[in-house]
């Protein structure tokens, strides 16, 4: 039996990583790709591209066509974070967030398109977030890109209908991984008028994240959508994320940001 061929973005640490090593294990042919290697050892296939270099991406493509011939799923797995009020967030660090965490999976997905045409049961898994329903204070930007990363999910899974390619995006909540420790701050005086609220949200984002699911879950997960005949447009993980997009669904919307603003304003 051919085995399917994957290729994950963002695969030198944290979900990526996670993910590319378990379908590894699985019996998949993996593609893992990212800026720089992983720096603990891996089995599966492995090239550098920058997901923000249209150049590295066309060198892939290229790569991808005359070693493999296609793709049966694309994984956009690469992402960053950066935290602070929106008053001080700089233009040079939205256009990096954006750049990433948007453009970069924009760009993999139109590149490749024509390697995962050639499958007969393509699919494409975007890494998005709960963060992209409920809006966190202090981390809006990581927010937006993840609220683009859905809206690109939908309109892109009409788009692709009818050549049976499946497009789907995954909402985790707090994961353990290095996401945490390599989050983009400023740093903010003792004196600044939002330094003590600022101070109380990221702690809170920081402990909720170092005790988090595994990466491994969102690997698990993943897996078993591509096995899936039809997968759903949008998947959260973990039961308590689940709750928590539920409540947002149901309940009034400035109750939902009363509790929000309360837990991280």
């Amino acid at each position: 039996m051919t085995k399917s061929i994957v290729l994950i973005s963002g695969a030198s640490s944290g979900i990526g990583f996670k993910t590319a090593e378990y379908l590894h294990q699985k019996g998949f042919e993996v593609i893992g790709v990212s800026r720089s290697y992983p720096s603990s050892n891996y089995d599966f296939d492995y090239y550098q591209c920058d997901i923000t270099k249209e150049e590295d991406i066309q060198q892939l493509k290229m790569t991808i066509l005359k070693k493999y011939g296609h793709l049966d799923v694309l994984i956009n797995a690469a992402g960053m974070g950066i935290s602070g009020p929106i008053e001080y967030t700089t233009q040079a660090m939205i256009d990096k967030i954006y750049q990433v965490n948007v453009f970069g999976h924009v760009q993999m997905t139109n590149h490749l398109l024509p390697c995962l045409k050639k499958s007969s049961h393509a699919k494409i898994i975007n890494i998005s977030s709960v963060a992209s329903d409920l809006a966190i204070p202090f981390q809006a930007f990581y927010s937006m890109t993840k609220a683009s990363v859905d809206a690109f999910t939908k309109a892109l899974s009409i788009e692709l209908k009818p050549f049976s390619i499946q497009v789907t995006s995954i909402l985790p909540g707090d994961i353990k991984t290095g996401f945490t420790a390599h989050r983009e701050k400023p740093h903010l005086d003792e004196k600044d008028p939002y330094f003590q609220r600022y101070a109380s949200s990221l702690a809170r984002m920081e402990k909720d994240e170092m005790n988090g699911m595994d990466a491994i879950v969102i690997a698990k997960k993943i897996y078993r959508l591509i096995q899936k005949k039809r997968v759903p447009i949008r998947t959260t993980v973990g039961l308590s994320y689940k709750l928590i997009r539920l409540m947002y669904r149901l309940l009034p919307e400035k109750f939902v940001f009363w509790v929000v603003g309360k837990l991280y304003g």
